[in-house]
């Protein structure tokens, strides 16, 4: 397989000339995941940060309020999440495949987005995604009663940010061993729900710690990005999601070469 440096080179070669299109892209589905979070959270007229403030400051009344608040929250958005913005994603980061693997050639990512974010294969994605997502409530649900009942009896904000943090991790490594739906469910349409998830858990057998590291890489480009008041975002992401797609193409092709 290729070297993680070589891939990143390579993603850049793709966007050579198409960095414009791809920022504009990126700048719809920012406009669209922000404008839906917010949507949500004015719903509940709390945030996670309510929680904590009342829990460490041992307000009972905020801290109900607060609760309430983040769980119908929590439930809109994973609703809302895999109806709408899970698909926006597969067409998102299946434009950038598209764009890579043509060496930059097809370059309409606008219609390659929307084809796949809400085509043929929409369905399948939508029943694929809440699959996941149960298998990410079945650790976050008990999270949340644990949490509630560290509020109201034990009134430890400690080891509710320690329960948050386990949660958190388990979410990651839940991503990262399903990270390559996104790809699979256009490459490969004939396979069934658990197929496609069996297929991204194949793939990322033995990579799960080397596409971390291809995360934390963009570390030094994320912090750049915050300095530029998120403008800069708008390349770094179509860098990121190109970059996730050549390193989707080396396993898979990887695998293929070992058959």
């Amino acid at each position: 397989m290729k070297r993680l440096s070589q891939l990143k080179d390579e993603a850049i070669v793709a966007l050579s000339g198409n960095w414009g299109k791809a920022a504009l892209a990126t700048l719809g589905l920012l406009v669209v995941s922000i404008a839906f979070s917010m949507v949500f959270q004015l719903m509940s007229g709390t945030n996670i940060l309510d929680y904590y403030e009342a829990l460490f400051t041992n307000d009972t009344a905020a801290l109900m309020e607060s609760m309430g608040g983040n769980i119908y929250v929590t439930i809109l958005q994973v609703l809302g999440g895999i109806l709408f913005t899970m698909p926006l994603g597969i067409g998102v980061y299946n434009s950038f495949r598209v764009l890579f693997e043509s060496k930059g050639a097809d370059n309409a990512i606008f219609r390659n987005f929307f084809k796949l974010a809400f085509g043929k294969h929409y369905l399948h994605i939508v029943l694929v995604y809440l699959c996941v997502g149960i298998l990410i409530a079945l650790i976050l649900v008990p999270a949340i009663i644990i949490l509630v009942l560290v509020g109201l009896v034990l009134q430890s904000g400690v080891a509710a940010v320690i329960l948050t943090i386990v949660a958190l991790v388990y979410c990651i490594w839940i991503g990262i061993m399903y990270s390559m739906i996104s790809f699979i469910i256009v490459d490969n349409p004939e396979l069934d729900i658990i197929d496609t998830m069996r297929r991204s858990r194949t793939l990322m057998k033995g990579n799960k710690w080397r596409f971390l590291l291809l995360g934390l890489s963009f570390i030094g480009w994320i912090l750049l990005g915050i300095l530029t008041l998120g403008i800069g975002y708008l390349w770094l992401l179509p860098y990121i999601y190109t970059t996730e797609s050549a390193f989707y193409c080396d396993i898979r092709d990887a695998e293929k070469t070992a058959e």
